[in-house]
């Protein structure tokens, strides 16, 4: 018996021998028992736990009874087929995790405000419905519903106020209603029955990371590509100073102007590059991937970013020189490649590097497209770098005051 009365956390994991949950002091309040062979946790264990960890016990079939003083709880991958509904009277739980519990058919309705619950995953479990008063939930900042037989999103999320990231990739979902401002994060991958979204301008205004509708063919992306526009055209605050868009096809927007075939295009800056405001690039990736063009052991590599170089031609003794005057490194986008069995463009607007571009007002500059890996473990260098494998590429100038470079 573990009864001493310091004892406050215990974790036992990956020992399968383990088939009785362990008697232990009251005073515990961390009980961690991931990947045993626990049927059940009797109630005199957990009546005073503030955390619960029994990820990975396929064994459980019932969810345990719990104290009400539980903050954060994973049942992750066990067995069981039901959450009950007096879990919205859990005060106090910041965290609720089920993902992989493909038994688990649905979530019970709320009825009382959860003023605590903060994060919510049910990926990977066999729900189908969100209830309706999901709403009710009103701290959720992180809510996960990847791999969920899920169609529909209540038209009530709109008024998630704390809600900053949503995950519904590879569900069955066939639109996307508006969705609350506080949004930051949004994964849509797989969808492959999504068709419309409600996403705004202003949706675009607060997202952090790309958004990603990589293998969604059904998606009609027009209103998409013209809120992008928009939101460029407005001159309002754009988050991290970029918006990024991944989406199936192989055209690239009217909009963009300058258009050229492969992993480069060369154009004449105007004049007034004292004046400009961003730059947007579209990238089309010819897929899927040949073997051989696998990107460096991509397996092995998670960090696969875009790479682009800037080259201007300057004046010196000898000539003309080809002078690098900005090289820049996107954020993390390259994981939706091998996934991808036919083209897709990659949309990304930038803000941040503009001042590179106003002393060349007037001068001929090429932008040149590439690969790069970092393994997470040693600096990667140029020397592993090589051009994109694109269909074609295209580059827009915003300017302020709305003028653009067509």
């Amino acid at each position: 018996m573990l009864d001493t009365k310091v004892l406050k956390v215990l974790t036992v994991s990956k020992c399968l021998d383990i088939t009785k949950c362990p008697t232990i002091s009251q005073n515990m309040k961390r009980l961690d028992l991931e990947q045993t062979s626990l049927k059940e946790v009797p109630q005199s264990v957990t009546s005073t736990l503030e955390h619960l960890s029994l990820n990975g016990c396929s064994k459980i079939t019932k969810f345990p009874e719990i104290s009400r003083d539980i903050k954060t709880l994973y049942l992750g991958e066990t067995a069981i087929t039901e959450v009950p509904s007096s879990i919205q009277f859990c005060k106090k739980l910041n965290t609720l995790s089920v993902v992989g519990c493909s038994k688990l058919k649905s979530f019970p309705e709320i009825t009382v405000p959860m003023e605590s619950l903060m994060i919510l995953n049910l990926g990977n479990t066999g729900i189908k419905e969100i209830p309706s008063l999901f709403k009710l939930m009103i701290s959720l900042r992180r809510l996960a519903l990847y791999g969920t037989l899920i169609e529909e999103l209540p038209l009530s999320i709109k008024d998630m106020v704390c809600l900053r990231y949503l995950y519904v990739n590879g569900t069955p979902i066939k639109a996307l209603p508006e969705l609350p401002p506080s949004l930051v994060s949004l994964r849509t991958r797989h969808c492959a029955s999504l068709e419309t979204t409600m996403i705004s301008t202003i949706t675009l205004g607060s997202l952090w990371d790309v958004l990603d509708f990589a293998n969604c063919f059904k998606l009609d992306q027009k209103p998409l590509i013209s809120a992008m526009h928009l939101k460029i055209q407005s001159g309002e605050m754009i988050p991290l100073d970029r918006i990024q868009m991944v989406l199936p096809g192989s055209e690239i927007p009217e909009w963009f102007g300058d258009k050229g075939i492969g992993s480069s295009l060369t154009i004449q800056l105007p004049s007034n590059c004292h004046q400009l405001k961003g730059i947007a690039f579209c990238l089309v990736f010819l897929l899927p991937l040949l073997s051989h063009d696998m990107l460096y052991g991509f397996d092995d590599h998670p960090e696969v970013r875009i790479y682009f170089d800037c080259h201007v031609k300057s004046k010196n003794n000898d000539g003309d020189d080809d002078e690098v005057f900005v090289s820049k490194k996107s954020y993390t986008i390259y994981n939706f490649l091998k996934s991808c069995d036919s083209d897709h463009i990659f949309l990304h607007y930038e803000l941040g590097f503009v001042d590179h571009f106003r002393k060349y007002s007037g001068n001929e500059v090429t932008f040149k497209f590439y690969n790069e890996v970092d393994n997470g473990k040693k600096k990667v260098g140029h020397d592993i770098r090589k051009p994109c494998k694109l269909k074609s590429c295209g580059v827009y100038l915003q300017f302020v005051n709305g003028l653009t470079l067509c």
